[in-house]
């Protein structure tokens, strides 16, 4: 039997094959893999918002699979059961022979998209748990249509996917699925909720900032994505999350997502890659650190806007940035681009990398990438 790392491996990078994917199972189990799945949309905060649903599930002793990406150290990351054990190696055989069949090469995510979707059906499971990747309409994830959605928030991210403008990135995120029965949305503009009401009609349209429980002025990200993370549960599900159940999850950290990995000095590390990204999490530590002053170690991954992210870092009197030498994770932008932007800018910078973060002895933020995370966590964690 082939070793799952070495047929993980073998995998292409890219997604094409969304036409063919639905054809891996039969028209009874796509129906079953929609009634019980709860599919997370959004530009920010999906894999925080779906580990969330899932924890809180587990409170509830609701059998469930999780499905995220990517991961830090491990593919196990992605596909994880509160009740039972992931099979991998049951299915490479039945993945190879729908390959020889139709002609194709599954990408890395499609292929453990399928082995979740499989081991969910396999294990009667009662709720899946499901992060989309980039976007929602021509999404892997998209083929299950899921009829419970979750929608986070949205903002500029993977434009030369999704389109220039926030409708027409929302369009994409909203169309995960054409089986939408009950749809949750967290940070959503005035604006956007009459285009989402307007696009989706006929169907269920909870907002977070509309239900009296929620704090409005709550700058912990994290408050509102298991806020938004409980509404969700008890809109899709019918089931009301009780406030111990709320609290143990919120003391949890999440990896790679505001994890604070020392207190003193403190260092934190965080995946966010986005300029909305990026200011919900400095609203976050300017709420829990707001006089302490932070280097700011940054790398990002290739085709990332990091001009607008670089400009707002550097305004901010508390930071001072260093940026991560190249060649330390997985697709990382040349740093002479960063470089060239910050001289012209006359902003200052220093030159660093993962392992003077690691040992660095002042208070400290490692951001910009998850790959740039899991280097760290592979290394020193």
């Amino acid at each position: 039997m082939k070793d799952i790392e070495i047929f993980l491996n073998e995998r292409i990078n890219s997604n094409k094959n969304l036409d063919l994917l639905k054809i891996f199972f039969t028209k009874e189990e796509l129906s079953h893999l929609s009634k019980k799945s709860i599919s997370i949309v959004g530009t920010n905060g999906k894999t925080s918002t779906a580990n969330f649903i899932y924890k809180l599930l587990s409170k509830q002793d609701i059998s469930s699979l999780i499905f995220t990406s990517p991961h830090l150290v491990s593919y196990q990351e992605r596909i994880r059961s509160n009740k039972k054990e992931i099979k991998y190696i049951d299915y490479i055989e039945s993945i190879e022979d729908f390959e020889k069949k139709n002609n194709i090469k599954l990408g890395y995510f499609e292929t453990l998209f399928l082995i979740a979707c499989r081991n969910f059906i396999d294990l009667d499971l009662d709720v899946f748990v499901i992060e989309a990747g980039i976007g929602g309409r021509l999404d892997t994830t998209s083929i299950i249509n899921s009829s419970g959605v979750v929608l986070t928030n949205v903002g500029y991210d993977h434009q030369d996917i999704l389109g220039d403008t926030l409708e027409e990135i929302l369009y994409e995120k909203i169309h995960i699925s054409n089986n939408i029965k009950t749809l949750v949305c967290g940070e959503i503009s005035d604006n956007h909720k009459k285009y989402i009401s307007n696009e989706l009609n006929n169907i269920s349209i909870s907002f977070l900032d509309e239900h009296k429980d929620f704090p409005l002025e709550n700058n912990d990200f994290r408050v509102m994505n298991i806020y938004l993370s409980a509404i969700a549960i008890e809109e899709i599900l019918g089931k009301k999350i009780n406030e111990v159940d709320f609290k143990s999850v919120h003391d949890e950290q999440l990896d790679g997502r505001f994890e604070i990995i020392d207190n003193d000095p403190v260092k934190i590390i965080d995946g966010a890659h986005n300029i909305s990204g990026i200011k919900t999490f400095y609203k976050t530590l300017k709420n829990l650190n707001k006089d302490l002053n932070f280097d700011i170690y940054l790398g990002f991954k290739k085709g990332k806007n990091f001009e607008e992210i670089l400009v707002f870092l550097s305004s901010k009197e508390n930071a001072s940035l260093k940026l991560i030498e190249n060649n330390s994770f997985y697709d990382q932008i040349d740093i002479q681009k960063l470089t060239d932007f910050l001289n012209e800018k006359q902003i200052n910078y220093e030159i660093s990398s993962i392992k003077e973060f690691a040992a660095s002895k002042k208070h400290s933020i490692l951001l910009g990438s998850l790959y740039l995370i899991g280097e760290y966590k592979k290394e020193y964690k």
